[in-house]
């Protein structure tokens, strides 16, 4: 495993701990590209591509832009890419990229916010804290720099349909990473701007750094790395992210689920794990319709209990007969104590009083059922002065007994 580490390692260990063992340390290749993922590439490419020949004083239309989008996508456009979302068409994601450029065009022209200085700006840099250092590398979409305001710019292209917080942006380690690159490479600088063009939408989110917080990230990044660098289990973590993931045929969470998609009715039907499932299916509904019966039962024996009490109560007795069993009726009134939720403030005067006299430790809690074992062995005088505290409830209980 490569002790160098980027932005996109150390969020793949934080979005499945599996997925980051099979690429990073099984080192398993996969050809699978999804929809999105393949149209955010053709964005990104035509984008570097354009501002190539800005950088060059070179300005190209709007028109030549759509039309090295157009070529890039059906060159390297296949069958195999996976469409996630059946209710979309690959034409449909090409005219999404299409809009996304238009837009981004129309809102950037004539191109001359600041200079440019790199297109895919690969950096290497070092993340130290205290004794502690670790390797990074990453790849900045765009770095420019605005030389009336001294200010760089980092910018990254989206083409997510999700549009990123404020907060998030404040908090995100990607660009906060590559913000620690740039102030190693121009330490001089005065401010760095991070900015998110989010292309479905049309939007820029921004965001700085202080000092403070740029110390705080390497902080966590170094603890981060020090949690993955000690890890020894690798398990997956289900998520709205795995239909997008390269390493799902072979997950456990997956693998079995994406065979059966490939096969037909009758041998979907015969494989063993699939009968199991309905076999299995078939006896926790069971067991859910005895639990409803249970629940009904237990329900009518409840309204016979009041009925039994009532009738002794009104017969006068505490034994009812029947032709092979009897009822046992106990009416009366219990000293207990209250539970923190019926009184919150006679619970801890109780406990209050029960630290006060030494004894708080032999119930360890205001629990009635120890406080009741308890009592037996207290003091006279002290169980008098804590049935202060104590409530008057009734008691009703109703048991069956064999003759």
């Amino acid at each position: 495993m490569s002790n160098r580490y980027s932005p996109s390692k150390i969020n793949t260990f934080n979005t499945c701990k599996l997925q980051y063992k099979y690429k990073y340390i099984d080192l398993l290749k996969s050809d699978l590209t999804t929809i999105e993922r393949f149209m955010g590439s053709m964005v990104h490419d035509t984008l570097e591509q354009f501002y190539k020949f800005i950088k060059d004083e070179n300005i190209k239309s709007v028109d030549w832009l759509l039309k090295y989008y157009k070529e890039l996508w059906d060159k390297n456009y296949t069958d195999s890419i996976k469409v996630v979302k059946a209710y979309l068409s690959p034409e449909d994601y090409f005219k999404k990229g299409e809009t996304c450029l238009i837009d981004y065009y129309n809102h950037y022209k004539p191109f001359n916010q600041a200079k440019i200085v790199d297109v895919e700006h690969m950096t290497f840099f070092t993340v130290k804290q205290g004794e502690v250092k670790h390797s990074f590398c990453g790849i900045i979409d765009r770095l420019d720099y605005d030389d009336k305001n001294n200010v760089f710019e980092i910018h990254d292209y989206k083409t997510s349909n999700r549009l990123m917080t404020q907060e998030k942006a404040d908090n995100d380690w990607q660009l906060g990473l590559y913000y620690i690159a740039i102030t190693k490479k121009w330490p001089d600088v005065e401010k760095i701007k991070l900015i998110w063009h989010y292309l479905v939408f049309n939007k820029e989110i921004v965001s700085f750094r202080t000092e403070e917080q740029i110390n705080e990230l390497k902080k966590e990044v170094i603890e981060k790395i020090a949690t993955i660098e000690s890890t020894v289990d690798f398990p997956p973590q289900k998520s709205a992210l795995c239909n997008w993931c390269d390493f799902q045929n072979i997950c456990p969470l997956w693998k079995h689920i994406k065979k059966m998609e490939t096969v037909d009715v009758n041998e979907y039907k015969k494989d063993s794990g699939v009968k199991l499932v309905t076999q299995y299916k078939k006896f926790e509904e069971e067991k859910n319709e005895l639990k409803e019966e249970i629940c009904r039962v237990e329900g009518e024996q409840e309204k016979i209990k009041k009925a039994a009490i009532e009738f002794a109560e009104r017969e006068n007795i505490s034994v009812i007969d029947g032709p092979d069993a009897q009822l046992k009726v106990d009416i009366g009134e219990e000293l207990r104590a209250p539970t923190k939720t019926e009184d919150e403030k006679t619970w801890w005067a109780l406990r209050d009083f029960l630290i006060e006299k030494g004894k708080y430790n032999d119930v360890s809690t205001i629990n009635n059922n120890m406080l009741n074992y308890k009592i037996r062995d207290w003091p006279h005088e002290l169980v008098e002065k804590i049935k202060h505290f104590l409530i008057r409830k009734r008691k009703e209980i109703v048991k069956l007994i064999k003759k």
